[in-house]
């Protein structure tokens, strides 16, 4: 419930940037600066925190981090100024992203004992309650700022200090890692450690790899619903948001799926094959939405095949982070939320790349302009570059040696 009640906040920037533009009278490096805030703030300190707790075997930063994040970013309603309002989101998002490492490592050491795959599945369904903030941040930012005003965000300040709370008690007697994790480590010879740390290397530029991909396809996504329907703003605005929400259902559905099945030991073919398959759904997608929509000459269904493969490559993409995740704490039983931290964190800070990356392939058109300046082709350039990060995620995945996988298999 926490994560699903804190991955709400950070969406409250992007939903109402119209407002806090007119409002506030943002200019246009101002709006950019609110955009790239979110993903660095909430990234940049994680690893800080996470050493933070496995050094003191302390998973404190969880609940502060919940109620300092709702406490700053619900009252953004009462920012008079930029300076005001970017100092609220950096706090904010800085504390949302402090929940996560401690919050990531407990529910992966409780998925070792509670589930029969362990981890994987229990931070697939951490995940999966956090894409449910992010679906109804958006949604309560915004119907609450229509009928109320933006002040009235502050009501949701009460209830999260009281989760915060709750969290508080619930996890002072709940550890984030083994108990016997120092005598896990001691196991190891120095070899094995380094072998270890290779492998978290590896799984955590995939990882920056793939939410630079998951980040920069909602920026496509916008420019391509502009070059589809140039003419008319509100029905481009509308196929923006079915094809995020079909890579959100997608990202939501996989990680389930995956967490469920995806044995211990299996997660090297399984990472390359979803990898390459990304890489294949992502450099054919425009292509085939566009073949789809001449085909069907105007028909309802001509979109279906642009939300299906924004389903799959969400799939491809994101199925496996929890995976990952699980993966990354059974190498490091005594760094589990540092790990975390860079499995998730730092690979969400390192999404903020995408926006200059799709500006190259997209000409530096403003995306107000996308309809009458950007030819399709431009955009099915930038699917196409995306999807080949894929394939060198794909081929990072299958640089993990087999014997360090195979060792981790044995632990929860």
């Amino acid at each position: 419930m926490s994560h699903a009640l804190i991955d709400i906040f950070p969406m409250f920037f992007t939903s109402l940037i119209i407002v806090l533009r007119d409002d506030l009278a943002l200019s246009e490096w101002q709006v950019g600066m609110i955009f790239i805030a979110s993903p660095i703030s909430g990234g940049l300190l994680q690893p800080v925190f996470a050493w933070w707790g496995d050094r003191y075997d302390t998973r404190l930063a969880a609940p502060l981090g919940l109620a300092i994040g709702g406490l700053c970013i619900g009252m953004i309603g009462f920012a008079q100024h930029f300076w005001q309002l970017i100092a609220l989101q950096v706090i904010g998002v800085v504390s949302t992203g402090a929940y996560h490492p401690a919050a990531t490592s407990v529910a992966g050491q409780l998925g070792g004992r509670i589930f029969s795959n362990g981890r994987g599945m229990a931070v697939s369904v951490f995940l999966a309650c956090g894409m449910l903030g992010h679906t109804l941040g958006p949604l309560y930012a915004t119907r609450v700022n229509a009928a109320f005003g933006m002040k009235a965000l502050a009501w949701i300040i009460p209830p999260t200090l009281l989760v915060a709370w709750v969290l508080h008690r619930t996890l002072r007697s709940v550890p984030h890692r083994h108990e016997d994790h120092h005598a896990m480590r001691g196991a190891m010879s120095p070899a094995q450690r380094r072998a270890h740390w290779w492998v978290v290397a590896l799984l955590t530029a995939q990882n920056c790899i793939k939410y630079c991909v998951n980040v920069g396809m909602f920026i496509l996504f916008a420019y391509w619903a502009r070059t589809i329907i140039p003419g008319d703003e509100d029905q481009a605005a509308i196929l923006n948001g079915n094809l995020s929400s079909a890579m959100t259902l997608g990202m939501g559905v996989s990680v389930l799926v995956v967490g469920k099945l995806l044995k211990n030991g299996q997660e090297k073919r399984v990472f390359v094959g979803t990898a390459l398959v990304g890489a294949l759904v992502l450099a054919s997608t425009g292509f085939v939405g566009d073949w789809a929509r001449g085909l069907a000459g105007g028909a309802w269904w001509g979109m279906a095949p642009s939300y299906f493969m924004a389903f799959v490559m969400a799939a491809s993409f994101f199925s496996c982070i929890p995976a990952s995740i699980g993966l990354g704490q059974r190498l490091q039983p005594s760094h589990t939320a540092l790990v975390s931290s860079l499995l998730m964190g730092f690979g969400w800070m390192f999404g903020a790349v995408s926006r200059p990356l799709a500006e190259l392939f997209l000409g530096h058109v403003r995306l107000e302009d996308a309809g009458e300046l950007l030819a399709p082709e431009r955009v099915h350039m930038a699917f196409a570059f995306f999807g080949s990060l894929l394939f060198v995620a794909a081929l990072l995945a299958l640089a993990m040696p087999n014997r360090t996988l195979r060792e981790a298999a044995h632990h929860s």
